[in-house]
């Protein structure tokens, strides 16, 4: 026997060949089962080391090392046999393994693909990594392009190609791509190669998904035991046609949008029963509403609270040493919070099919909501009766009312709207405010503002330009501006009574000799700051106060003695000048500045801190979920907009402390200021307001529309992309955040503002602001809104606000008065009679709902709030390309400014009265389908008598 012949006939167990006794089986069982010394590895490592079996250079067999194509036992020479043989095995393993793989209930996820593939992963995790180094005895870990990405996504490609069905991944990659708007050349390029399906299957998928996600909305919607709110906004975007042609002209798509957000879990269904509700409307406390109940229904004990700790918050946030302390003031906040929402919980919002129709025009915003109710489980032949909570930002929620005026006599409570909850939304609320606080401090408007109380004198003295527009100031922007301005008021209110000229420096002294106060002295000291600078009462002593007796003057410094200025007669701008010599009205006679002996600008300064001091806290309050103390605000800001141009909103406002103090239950009260807020992450400190998450969608959707030239209710937009606008912005974060681009830390990204404190301190400073100079007044501004509002609301503001809307409820209501419908806007007759060209409401005040140019959110992160203008989903979604659009008024209100109407003409508040005094009550629902139907007639009417 050759060698050969003897190795093959020692291990040959079967055949004729085979001649084994007892002894020659045992030797051969010990051997291959590694009981021997040398075991069977130790023989094949040996002949692949021999160097008996290295083949000469010119060997053909030198080709034959690991093939695929030669079976390995008709391969000769032992390397490449021993070679090809793993190699082929392996090959046969891996076939084995990818089936069980790609079968339905294995699943695709890297962990059961390492599973599944172990051996694929192994060898490939060979070709994709080092060996990896060593720093100072530490493996440094591999940050970018990590190879378990980079091998998952590999096999996912390869199980793919290998089976179809086998798509989880790529499909998600292709959804990536899809809502994304890559190009569909590098769609159809990435399907060739396998990456990702072909855009018709990824289509047919969003389709089936999007068919899914319908039916969850329809069944939650229609569940008796789960709520939820309805949210809907106006949308647009300008439809550009590339060939200009008589028909075929640049035009503005409108549509409807609309959200359905899941209730909180700690809401009841049975709070939203209707007649429960229908027992406190009955019971009409709004007819006999007074001012002084509207003061009542103040918190003042949670205001002096927030108010001293806002205070204190300002300095241990802006004194560096003081900084340890803000988690411990933080947490003071929230102990006292008044209503919060559940923590850790992730609001479900399901985006609903836009509609084609638009919301300013009656009868099509009834189709539009019947449409989303219908979305949402409510049709009119099976509806659940109770109260749905609908709310929208302030034009939404005045057209709302004036539909429900409208059709209020259906007997049947959908097709009236009975069970509509009409719910005023906080985003444009706040921002409204803000822009009154800027037209209210930031005084002259064109030249030099020459009172160092107004917002434009602080923002001139640190480089910052006037708005261009003072109607239209951009939130984050202005709020940042605000809020730098008053921190570093309340900061030099703080080194008065520290007796310091630099606060820095003082603190930093106490810091190096281990001596800073402790919390509670700061904070007796902080209520002293809030008691004698951010009150109402302290305002009164600024400007009444001239001796030296009382607690307020023996707390703030006296100041150098004022020497009046020369100023200009008036601090108006010329455009309010202008305004007012079109207006062709009588001069009134001008009676002489009587001189004041207190501190005039002292106690404009104190209106600032007030003002500014509330909108701060709605800020903070949204961020943190409070919706208690966010509701105080609301109640703040109905005398100052009541006080302001902004009547409309002080309407709003008022509408919704009547509903929720005097015709709700403390039930549902409650639960409707708990949908206020959404948190889309779950993350304490990340809430957000309602109708900003409405025009965050908003943003998506009218990107896409405008990257496909489409209409808002086209079957692509409505059955396919809306209703993913949440998975797919969730889907760019996921990604982001797996693959390591997002960015994870959450610390404070503002940048710091030291250089702007020091100069606005300095001013401050030698400007004595906060100090008592008895007779000092540079200008006569009236910057006190809540008082003047107050004084409106008694003086016939509150009065005229039940008359007309007790009006509209004659039929809920039973009352004597005559029914009428109401308006989205003021009477201009009323306007002209009862108020002055300064006074009167102009929805063009409002911010634009649909376009505008600021762009961000607002959280509350390690204990401080935070603006970043980026998104409210943790910096993940690209602002910069989901919120383009031009720039400029939305349609509806540029409508209204240029003269126009909403969409009903004011006529029918006297027709309507008229015609139910003259018709039976059998007439009356046939009377409101016919108010709908016109609506149309009526606005061509009003475009005919233009022309």
């Amino acid at each position: 026997w050759t060698l050969g012949e003897f190795l093959y006939n020692v291990f040959q167990s079967t055949g004729r060949e085979a001649h084994r006794d007892l002894t020659h089986s045992g030797m051969v069982s010990c051997f291959l089962r590694g009981g021997e010394t040398f075991k069977p590895a130790a023989i094949l490592t040996a002949w692949m080391k021999s160097s008996d079996g290295i083949l000469p250079v010119d060997s053909p067999s030198r080709a034959d090392m690991f093939s695929t194509q030669i079976p390995y036992t008709d391969i000769g020479p032992v390397r490449p046999a021993l070679t090809s043989f793993a190699l082929q095995t392996v090959g046969t393993y891996f076939t084995r393994r990818a089936e069980e793989a790609v079968q339905a209930h294995s699943g695709l996820h890297a962990s059961i693909l390492e599973r599944h593939l172990s051996a694929a992963w192994y060898l490939m995790d060979k070709i994709a990594t080092r060996k990896p180094r060593r720093r100072e005895g530490v493996v440094v870990i591999r940050k970018h392009r990590s190879s378990k990405g980079v091998i998952t996504h590999a096999l996912a490609d390869l199980l793919f190609c290998r089976s179809s069905a086998a798509n989880l991944l790529p499909l998600a990659v292709g959804i990536l791509y899809f809502g994304s708007s890559v190009p569909v050349d590098i769609m159809a390029y990435n399907c060739r190669i396998g990456t990702m399906p072909s855009y018709a299957t990824i289509h047919r998928n969003l389709t089936a998904l999007s068919a899914q996600e319908a039916a969850d909305t329809f069944a939650h919607g229609s569940d008796p035991n789960t709520a939820g709110l309805l949210l809907f906004d106006n949308v647009q975007n300008l439809a550009r046609v590339r060939d200009l042609r008589m028909g075929q002209e640049n035009h503005m798509n409108v549509g409807m949008s609309a959200l359905w957000v899941e209730a909180w879990s700690t809401i009841r269904v049975d709070v939203f029963d209707l007649e429960d509700k229908r027992s406190y409307i009955a019971k009409n406390k709004r007819a006999t509403l007074t001012v002084d109940q509207l003061f009542s229904f103040l918190d003042q004990e949670d205001a002096d609270t927030t108010g001293y700790l806002q205070w204190l918050e300002a300095l241990v946030r802006c004194i560096k040493p003081l900084n340890p302390q803000i988690p411990v003031v933080k947490a003071r906040f929230r102990a006292t919070a008044k209503l919060v929402v559940p923590a850790n919980e992730k609001s479900l919002v399901h985006p609903l099919g836009p509609s084609g129709k638009k919301e300013t025009i009656s009868g099509e915003l009834k189709s539009g909501l019947f449409d989303f109710f219908a979305q949402a489980g409510q049709v009119p032949t099976e509806y659940l009766s109770r109260k749905l909570p609908v709310g929208g930002d302030g034009l939404s929620y005045a057209m709302l009312l004036q539909l429900q005026a409208y059709l209020q006599f259906h007997k049947d409570p959908f097709q009236s709207l009975e069970i509509v909850e009409p719910q005023l939304q906080v985003w444009h609320t706040k921002w409204t405010d803000l822009i009154r606080i800027f037209q209210t401090h930031w005084g002259r408007t064109s030249g030099k503002s020459t009172t160092p109380a107004s917002l434009g004198h602080s923002a001139a003295k640190i480089g910052r330009a006037a708005p261009s527009n003072m109607k239209k100031v951009e939130l984050y922007p202005g709020s940042q501006l605000l809020y730098l301005v008053l921190d570093a008021r309340r900061l030099d209110c703080w080194s008065l009574l520290l007796k310091t000229d630099d606060i820095f420096a003082y603190f930093d002294k106490l810091a190096a000799n281990k001596n800073l106060p402790d919390l509670e002295e700061l904070t007796e000291i902080a209520k002293k700051l809030h008691r004698n600078y951010s009150t109402a009462r302290a305002r009164d002593h600024a400007i009444f106060d001239i001796g030296s007796t009382s607690a307020w003057a023996q707390t703030i410094p006296r100041g150098d003695a004022w020497v009046p200025i020369e100023v200009e007669d008036s601090s108006l701008d010329k455009t309010k000048k202008k305004r007012k010599s079109m207006a062709k009205k009588k001069p009134k006679e001008t009676l002489p500045r009587a001189p004041c002996r207190g501190d005039f600008v002292l106690a404009q300064a104190m209106d600032f801190l007030r003002d500014g001091l509330n909108s701060r806290k709605i800020a903070t309050a949204v961020a943190e979920g409070d919706v208690g103390r966010l509701y105080e605000c609301i109640k703040y800001m109905l005398f100052t907009f009541a006080g302001s141009t902004h009547t409309n909103y002080m309407g709003y406002v008022l509408e919704t402390i009547c509903n929720l103090e005097l015709e709700s239950s403390p039930g549902l009260k409650e639960a409707l200021l708990l949908l206020l807020l959404i948190s889309l992450t779950g993350l304490l400190g990340h809430c957000e307001e309602g109708d900003y998450v409405v025009e965050f969608f908003d943003r998506l959707l009218e990107d896409i529309v405008q990257h496909k030239n489409a209409q808002f209710d086209d079957n692509f937009i409505r059955n396919v992309i809306s209703r993913h606008l949440r998975h797919i912005a969730e889907l760019k974060t996921a990604w982001r955040t797996g693959t390591g681009v997002a960015q994870k830390s959450h610390s404070h990204t503002d940048p710091h503002s030291k250089p702007e404190m020091r100069t606005l301190l300095k001013l401050y400073h030698d400007e004595q602001l906060h100090s008592r100079r008895l007779g000092r007044q540079i200008d006569d501004r009236d910057t006190d809104d809540f008082a003047r509002g107050a004084h409106k609301l008694r003086d016939g503001a509150l009065d005229k606000f039940i008359k007309k809307s007790l009006r509209t409820r004659q039929a809920r209501t039973h009352a004597a008065t005559p029914s009428a419908a109401p308006v989205a806007e003021e009477d201009a007759s009323d306007s002209e009679a009862e108020s002055s060209s300064e006074e009167s409401d102009d929805d063009s005040d409002a911010p634009s709902p649909s376009l505008y140019a600021t762009r961000g959110s607002m959280a509350v992160v390690d204990g401080q709030l935070v603006m970043d203008d980026r998104d409210m989903m943790e910096g993940d979604v690209n602002f910069d390309e989901i919120m383009l659009g031009p720039e400029g008024m939305d349609e509806d209100e540029a409508e209204l400014e240029a003269g126009g109407e909403v969409s009903d003409n004011d006529e029918w508040n006297t027709i309507i009265p008229v015609l139910l005094r003259s018709f039976s009550v059998a007439f009356s629902v046939t009377l409101s389908f016919f108010i709908c139907a016109k609506v149309d007639l009526s606005s061509r009417r009003t475009t005919w008598s233009r022309s």
